[in-house]
């Protein structure tokens, strides 16, 4: 346990979540195990029983994460930041706020939510274990990202930016990574075995996770091969595949007894009405903030845009959709497929992007860095022009 503690809270620095030596993170087996043994610790022990969770993760997000879930811990209405984003619709439901570390407080939040922000010091996560804790701190760093960004955007549009806001901006705009690269350096396809196919997965998952256009396990990559299609499991982590790869058989769907990704049938549907052969999903950040941009007033279907739109909407030529994660009747397998066909990439609406190539992950790489620079250079020329204006 103590080697899965420290897995992870390595993997909480190295992807640039969590501010340096900050994390304090616990899991229980036959006992309570503490990757260090620090002040809060006896603060979080309490919540394995009274919350009945097997793992605790509490660390000071990094920057920009910790300016901008500070103002909007400030700004939060009903003790609650209320993001709109896919990751805090299927991991989160919203990111409720918690006044101090304190036993009491967090176990009544925790009862019903798998992380709580407490003002200037931290996120609380829990999780079954470590792996999942380290996913709820990453999707509420990551929602809260896109919810300061958003608003940002869509103030700016409809208003003038406050001091407070406008501050914080600066302050988190000074800290923002370098705009991701890629020219190419990936395994040459296309492959014609499953160990190359295997081989080409890994390495695709890892340069997704370095690049920056995903973080924890919210992506995913595929590759068909005549009637099969290799697909990362479920919940996997994109820069650890080697054992989570799964093959899907393109005629019956089956996969056995193994779990593949929830993105399946969009990809399942991408491999049988294209002539592409790999496909990636990420959850870039600027690319997830423009797809929510919209200046539509009154709009009937506000509230539930993210699964059905009606107007046609793209960013620079590339398609913007909308759809539910999986195969119902507004999965994105009905939206994602089509736009692929004709673009070779989708933007989905608070979800991420889905870029294709017909040999190897190459150019699907390439065109997934390039979306998501054009977006990122998108965001700050309307930035700019209205804080000009306003």
């Amino acid at each position: 346990m103590q080697q899965e503690l420290a897995r992870h809270e390595a993997r909480l620095y190295r992807s640039g979540l969590a501010a340096p030596d900050t994390a304090v993170f616990g899991a229980t087996e036959d006992r309570i195990y503490w990757n260090s043994r620090n002040p809060a610790c006896p603060v979080l022990e309490p919540l394995f029983s009274e919350v009945r969770t097997q793992s605790i993760l509490y660390a000071r997000p990094a920057e920009p994460y910790a300016t901008v879930l500070s103002y909007l811990c400030r700004n939060a209405s009903g003790g609650a930041i209320r993001p709109d984003d896919c990751e805090t619709r299927t991991v989160l439901q919203d990111l409720p706020v918690t006044a101090e570390l304190e036993t009491r407080h967090l176990a009544e939040v925790l009862q019903n939510r798998t992380c709580t922000v407490v003002p200037e010091q931290g996120v609380v996560a829990r999780g079954v274990n470590p792996a999942q804790a380290y996913v709820n701190f990453s999707a509420a760093c990551f929602a809260g990202f896109v919810k300061f960004f958003s608003d940002t955007l869509n103030t700016c549009r409809h208003g003038k930016i406050s001091a407070p806001r406008k501050k914080s901006l600066d302050r988190a705009c000074r800290h923002l990574p370098e705009p991701a690269v890629f020219e190419s350096g990936l395994m040459r396809g296309p492959f014609d075995n499953e160990t190359d196919v295997h081989r080409a997965i890994v390495e695709a998952g890892r340069e997704i996770i370095d690049r920056g256009l995903v973080d924890a396990c919210f992506g995913n990559v595929s590759y068909r091969l005549d009637k099969t299609l290799y697909i990362t499991t479920s919940g996997s982590f994109l820069d650890e595949l080697a054992d989570a790869v799964v093959a899907a058989d393109l005629e019956s769907g089956s996969c056995g007894r193994e779990k593949p990704s929830s993105e399946l049938p969009a990809h399942m549907e991408i491999a049988a009405s294209t002539s592409f052969r790999a496909v990636l999903h990420g959850h870039p950040l600027f690319s997830v903030i423009m797809s929510m941009d919209c200046d539509e007033q009154d709009c009937p279907n506000k509230g539930s845009c993210h699964v059905y739109c009606p107007k046609h909407r793209e960013i620079r030529g590339i398609p913007v959709v909308t759809g539910e994660v999986g195969g119902g009747p507004h999965g994105l397998c009905h939206t994602v497929p089509a736009a692929i066909k004709r673009n070779k990439a989708a933007i989905v609406h608070g979800h991420g992007v889905f870029t294709c190539a017909a040999q190897d992950f190459n150019n699907a790489l390439g065109r997934m860095v390039t979306i998501e620079q054009i977006c990122r250079k998108t965001y700050f020329e309307q930035i700019e022009s209205r804080i000009k204006t306003s």
